[in-house]
């Protein structure tokens, strides 16, 4: 394993977009097809999707709130420097297996109140902290993280896309979306402007939910394309499978070809061939 690691920030200041939906399946290809050890951390709030996508258990307390045994929320706080030189295994028990190859570190109820605390962190440390987490605890242990961030711009969205600084931007049919892209584009440009050092970037983004039997789906795509020539993804197609089978706890490379739809077989060849991409473009550090 090297100590270094590729990084990848899901975003787009929208949610309903796909960005857990495409995390997932980018984290599963990458695994599967590159056999690379993945971490996705779910940043995206208490509603846990990523852990419903895979179909994964968290612990509750006696309140039925969720409670991870070491809670991602923690990285944030001010005792995570004693955290981090007093327990063991703390990434072992961070994490969750997905059974289809990478790992999970879920969201928790803390992350409110930790995005809260960062406001009161000197404005040179505020957003290096998720950073120094993939650096120190995680690069030992993967070739990959992904993380899912929430479709806002918080201290834990501006956390997740500095110590990416590689940008996953999917998009479903929609001005609205398209207008999110653009303003994406610019926000980045404008956080490295702001910050020696930082300087994130809109890696690829990617049209998904298409339909091709829809005039305006496949006008949407084609405006992205023409957009962004040189960092638009495969169109990923709209299909009733990856919506059954986030009910049933699992990816659509968990289900046989044979028992997916001609849409669901030809999405899951997009994310593979995004990924493809994908890993090509992103930089380890």
């Amino acid at each position: 394993m090297s100590d270094e690691i590729k990084r990848l920030a899901t975003y787009v200041q929208k949610g309903g977009v796909s960005k857990t939906t495409s995390s997932a399946h980018v984290a599963v290809a990458a695994a599967q097809d590159h056999g690379l050890d993945v971490v996705v951390i779910d940043l995206a709030g208490t509603q846990n999707d990523l852990a419903t996508q895979f179909g994964v258990e968290i612990p509750t307390d006696e309140n039925g709130d969720l409670a991870p045994d070491a809670p991602v929320s923690a990285i944030f706080g001010e005792n995570w420097e004693f955290i981090q030189q007093n327990i063991d295994d703390l990434v072992e028990r961070m994490t969750f297996e997905t059974g289809e190859g990478p790992d999970l570190i879920p969201a928790d109820p803390g992350l409110s109140g930790a995005n809260n605390n960062l406001a009161s962190v000197p404005l040179e440390d505020r957003f290096t902290v998720l950073d120094g987490f993939v650096s120190d605890d995680l690069a030992p242990h993967y070739d990959l993280v992904i993380m899912d961030l929430p479709g806002n711009e918080n201290n834990i969205v501006l956390n997740g896309l500095f110590a990416a600084q590689q940008t996953l931007a999917p998009l479903q049919p929609g001005e609205f979306e398209l207008n999110q892209v653009k303003n994406l584009d610019t926000s980045l440009k404008e956080i490295g402007a702001g910050h020696d050092g930082v300087d994130p970037e809109l890696t690829m983004v990617a049209p998904t939910a298409i339909d091709r039997r829809e005039p305006q789906d496949k006008a949407f795509a084609s405006t992205v394309e023409e957009l962004y020539p040189d960092i638009v993804a495969p169109r990923v197609s709209k299909n009733a499978d990856i919506g059954r089978e986030q009910g049933n706890g699992r990816t659509i490379f968990a289900v046989d070809e044979d028992e997916l739809l001609d849409t669901g077989v030809r999405a899951r060849e997009a994310y593979q061939e995004l990924t493809d991409d994908l890993l090509d473009r992103l930089e380890a550090r």
